[in-house]
Parts: structure tokens; C-alpha cells; sequence
């Protein structure tokens, strides 16, 4: 599937008034690799900031992708849950800031859990997973960073991650571009119905 993206831009955080779209959110464990993904779907290097240090994203953080001949959206890069080195409180808010920007949310239509290929689902990924469907959203597993496995561990892992999931996982690769035309099919069939 071919997807021209024809602007995109940081918009905000959930605190500021924006223009109603349909809402795609990202969700994940920090350093799963949200950000290059964002940015990998988008054909932008920095777009949205990434860091080698895990636990940056503190905000809600809105990015407007207008689309040649589809609707336009945003794309929602929440706070990375977990692994972070940052104190328990600051987690604790992470998550309570999450909780509200899904709870009653209209336009979110798609929430992608994203999990590193490398890793099995653990409980934050069950607890997103039961978050959208609380939502009344469709979710989607992300299995990010399939460059970093030979084809025979990752058709191992995929297999753990369906049977954990109950679902296929959309597998990517952010640094070689695997993956994302899959992954653009799956987020606009959700803004097409």
C-alpha cells in the first residue's frame, strides 16, 4: 500500500485545544522504540525526539499527519511505561496521564501496543491490551526491532507473541522500513470505516 504523507508536525501535548481528528496512539514500554517508529511511518529522521536514554517522553505528545488522498490524523506518542529510570511516583503519573487520555476518548480510534520482538508481552502489555478494549478501541501488537534477530529466533518469537496475544503481531523493523506499509493498512483501516 502506497501512503504519501504530505505534512506532519508536532501539534501539542494533551493539555492544549486541538482541532478534533481521529486519533492513532502509540503505547509501550520505554525504548521499544515508539519515537523511530513514528518517525520511520512519517519518512522523517527527528520529527519526534528520540533518545538513547529511556523514559524521555513525559507528555501526551500530538503530531498532525496530513495525508495525500486519506484523511488526515494524529499520530499520539504516549509515555513509555516500565523500564524507565526514573522514580516510582514519576511512573505512577506516566500512568495516570495514559489512563486519562484514554478514558472517554471519542476520536481515538487504533491503539498499537508495541512490544519489543526480542521480548515476550508481560503484564503492561496485558494491561494496554485491556485498556483499549475498556475503550471500546481496537488494539494492534507492534513487534518492534525485527532487524535485531536472525529469521528462525523471530519466527520463534512472532509464534510466542500470537499465542500470548491472541493476536498476530504487525512485526517492523524502524531502521530498515520492515514492516510499515502492513502497519499503514492496519491504522487506515480503522479511519476508513
Amino acid at each position: 500500500m502506497q501512503v504519501r504523507v504530505r505534512s506532519a508536525s508536532y501539534v501539542g501535548t494533551v493539555y492544549e485545544q486541538l482541532p478534533p481528528l481521529p486519533e492513532i496512539a502509540f503505547v509501550g514500554r520505554s525504548n521499544v522504540g515508539k519515537s523511530s517508529l513514528i518517525n520511520a511511518l512519517l519518512g522523517r529522521r527527528s520529527l519526534v525526539k528520540t533518545s538513547k536514554q529511556p523514559g524521555k517522553t513525559r507528555n501526551v505528545n500530538f503530531f498532525q499527519v496530513d495525508l495525500v488522498e486519506r484523511p488526515s490524523l494524529y499520530l499520539v506518542d504516549l509515555p513509555g511505561y516500565g523500564y524507565a529510570q526514573v522514580s516510582r511516583e514519576m511512573r505512577q503519573s506516566w500512568e495516570g496521564l495514559v489512563r486519562r487520555y484514554l478514558r472517554g476518548n471519542t476520536n481515538l480510534r487504533l491503539i498499537l501496543v508495541l512490544v519489543d520482538l526480542r521480548r515476550e508481552l508481560r503484564e503492561e502489555e496485558f494491561i494496554a491490551l485491556k485498556m483499549a478494549r475498556d475503550q471500546g478501541a481496537r488494539a494492534v501488537v507492534v513487534a518492534t526491532k525485527a532487524d535485531k534477530l536472525g529469521q528462525s529466533e523471530r519466527l520463534k518469537q512472532i509464534q510466542a507473541i500470537t499465542a500470548q496475544a491472541g493476536m498476530d503481531p504487525v512485526v517492523t523493523s524502524a531502521s530498515k522500513g520492515a514492516g510499515l506499509d502492513a502497519l499503514w493498512e492496519e491504522m487506515l483501516a480503522e479511519l476508513l470505516t
